[in-house]
């Protein structure tokens, strides 16, 4: 009788702990990909501030023929310096325009700092070395072949690469929003800006620290250049260093390439442990580029409700074995003692 009690009980356990287990398992995962739709929409926000204060100086250069052409390069060279002095996340600011394109004057301005050998108006202001200083733009064919081409009305944003930022090594992305004459509707320049990655780091890691159920975070641009880790040694690699992933790391690089979400539960030998993964995709303006964030959390802090509801559970079972032992015991201790007749 012990017995067929003891198996009932753990059967009825058994689904019942693999139930909860289930259902936590999915509304664990529905969390992390909520989450990571979170952090996407975050650094969606906050790229599109730094696009948002180059299309501030784009609309602002708008309307160059307003203003008299022997005034047009100086106040835009100092307008440019000012927006600098408040973007401590910019390496570089720069604004190039076509030949003639601002002014007219191109051949006045031959020597001039911030113009090119023909004098081409590729002003730029940098902090690279640490001092900010004044130079004719390093991308101007980059530039040019933008503004005359294809997309020229998009906003668009290079791969990361390695840079200077006050003379240390970190990793930029370069970032080019068009100039129009509103009056031809013509393209005719771009403003642009290095912007250092170094920034997105912190945020990933405090990211961490204040939410419990996020112990793993990647940020990736969609060519697969890890941008920030949870494992910071990572940094500035590709997609491919990483172990996390494991047989499901094909797919997870085709839905970073792509732009689209993607989840899986797999094991990560540098934590030991198992995750619930979820990948969302960040749009960034309306550049073609993307990037696209992961957002972890380890069995064992989905568990944890469950796994403590186990002990519970086995407690409880081995209470009620006890009892039932203890009253069939004392039943069947009763049953045979021999009965005493009084006559």
């Amino acid at each position: 009788m012990i017995i067929i009690i003891l198996i009932v009980a753990g059967i009825i356990a058994v689904i019942e702990l693999r139930k909860s287990s289930d259902i936590t398992l999915a509304l664990a995962r529905q969390k992390t990909m909520y989450l990571a739709r979170q952090q996407a929409q975050y650094w969606d926000g906050r790229m599109n501030g730094y696009i948002n204060v180059l299309r501030s100086l784009s609309n602002i250069m708008n309307f160059y023929e307003s203003l008299e052409p022997s005034t047009r390069r100086q106040t835009y060279e100092d307008t440019i310096q000012s927006v600098f002095e408040d973007m401590p996340d910019f390496v570089r600011i720069f604004t190039v325009w076509k030949p003639n394109a601002i002014d007219g004057m191109d051949a006045r301005n031959i020597g001039r700092a911030g113009s090119t050998p023909a004098g081409q108006f590729a002003f730029s202001v940098t902090r690279e070395s640490g001092e900010v200083k004044v130079m004719t733009s390093a991308a101007v064919q980059e530039t040019m072949e933008y503004i005359t081409g294809s997309a020229s009305r998009a906003v668009i944003m290079s791969d990361p690469v390695p840079f200077k930022n006050q003379g240390k090594d970190t990793y930029c992305v370069r970032i080019t929003v068009p100039i129009l004459n509103k009056r031809l509707n013509e393209v005719v320049g771009a403003v642009g800006c290095q912007l250092d990655i170094a920034m997105i780091q912190p945020i990933v890691i405090q990211t961490i620290k204040d939410n419990d159920e996020v112990t793993s975070m990647v940020i990736y641009s969609d060519n697969g250049f890890i941008l920030a880790n949870y494992l910071p040694e990572f940094i500035g690699k590709k997609i491919e260093t990483e172990t996390q992933y494991g047989q499901y790391l094909d797919k997870v690089i085709y839905a970073i390439k792509n732009a689209e979400e993607y989840e899986c539960f797999a094991y990560d030998p540098e934590l030991k442990q198992n995750m619930a993964i979820a990948i969302v995709n960040i749009p960034i303006g309306a550049s073609p580029t993307t990037w696209s964030v992961m957002t972890g959390s380890t069995e064992k802090y989905i568990m944890r409700e469950v796994n403590a509801m186990k002990k519970f559970v086995v407690f409880l079972a081995v209470l009620a074995l006890a009892a039932a032992a203890a009253l069939i015991y004392l039943v069947l201790n009763s049953a045979a003692r021999p009965i005493v007749r009084v006559d």
